[in-house]
């Protein structure tokens, strides 16, 4: 059910992430022939909502997700609320016929999770997750490396994840700290993304065996946590993930990725550079960002030509992300990631944290 002419979206949420896809919706806007538009923007803060409209032409501020809903005018809407706030507000757009946008984790459970998926099914309406690492320039790269057959058995993967305690600093987000809002901590909050990248980039992950520590007090927020994942063919992975105090460390992600004749590694989660080593080489080569981007634009184009118009905004991803839902509406493609994706790694988190909390491995179900 694709959407004739400009597209008219409404944002529920004006903090922090509610800005980045009014902005990156604005880059398609100006790229695509003003394909879509922002029309209401909804939070409970009246000023931030102002603040937000005002950026777009005769958008409106409003105070409630149901004034949105309940507008007939409106095509879809862009869920940026705290987590707690996802169900409520994705099954009242569904059943009121607006597509959706929801930024991940998609709820405080996987139980609730479904219950939305549920919901956008029976409406069909078109829903689309926010699991943004999908469009990493670097990672998108990497995984097509480890496409090669010449590369042998996989081995071994190594991913570190760390940020500042996303409460203060370009994450500040004040509610990730209130056990009541947020559905946890490092692990669901942040390295839900890590999951599901690595599920994307290696296969499917059949069990995972997981410890996690609270530093900062509040009672199911954890602030690090380290697993080990055995993936479905039959390599292994580890995982650790850390909110720390260091407002000056930029957010960012180690990985490593051995396998029979390949080594991959990089300290840069977007756009590289990628150092690897292969076969009888002694020396590490590396991929310099421009040589990255090269490689993603020439993927990217290959796989999804509708997003030639946005080009020049390839090294952002959430311009390509809120770009492929965008065609989506538009009938050029399926929503990428999809809804689905969405709760099955929710669920992948939820063992993790059984895994904790019982000190056990968990098996996946896949």
């Amino acid at each position: 059910m694709s959407v004739e002419g400009v597209i008219r979206v409404g944002i529920i949420g004006a903090g922090l992430i509610g800005q980045v896809h009014s902005r990156m919706l604005r880059l398609i806007a100006d790229r695509t022939e003003q394909s879509v538009r922002v029309v209401a923007v909804a939070d409970v803060v009246p000023s931030a909502a102002q603040a937000l409209a005002s950026r777009w032409q005769d958008a409106r501020a409003v105070a409630l997700a149901e004034e949105i809903i309940g507008d007939p005018a409106i095509d879809a809407v862009w869920i940026c609320m705290p987590t707690a706030m996802h169900r409520e507000v994705c099954i009242a757009a569904a059943r009121a016929g607006k597509h959706i946008f929801c930024e991940k984790p998609l709820a405080m459970t996987t139980a609730h999770a479904s219950e939305m998926a549920a919901a956008i099914e029976s409406a069909g309406v078109l829903a689309q997750v926010g699991l943004v690492m999908r469009l990493s320039p670097a990672y998108t790269v990497i995984k097509s490396m480890f496409a090669d057959p010449c590369v042998g058995r996989m081995l071994a993967i190594m991913m570190r994840d760390d940020q500042d305690f996303p409460t203060r600093g370009v994450h500040a987000s004040a509610w990730r700290n209130d056990p009541s809002l947020t559905a946890g901590g490092t692990l669901i909050e942040h390295s839900v993304h890590d999951f599901d990248i690595l599920r994307w980039m290696f296969g499917p992950i059949a069990r995972v065996s997981c410890v996690t520590r609270n530093l900062n007090g509040a009672n199911g927020v954890e602030d690090s946590g380290a697993i080990e994942m055995e993936f479905a063919g039959g390599f292994h992975g580890q995982l650790t993930s850390v909110w720390h105090r260091m407002l000056g460390r930029p957010s960012n992600r180690r990985l490593e990725v051995f396998a029979e004749n390949l080594f991959v590694a990089s300290d840069y989660d977007t756009l590289g550079p990628i150092v690897f080593q292969r076969g009888e080489s002694a020396d590490l080569e590396t991929i310099e960002p421009d040589e990255v981007m090269r490689r993603f634009s020439e993927i990217l184009l290959d796989e999804r030509p509708y997003l030639a118009p946005m080009k020049d905004c390839f090294a952002i991803p959430y311009a390509i992300e809120n770009a492929i839902f965008v065609a989506a509406l538009k009938g050029e493609c399926i929503p990428d990631p999809p809804f689905a994706a969405g709760v099955s790694v929710q669920a992948m988190v939820e063992s993790a944290y059984e895994s904790a909390r019982t000190r056990r491995t968990v098996e996946i179900e896949n």
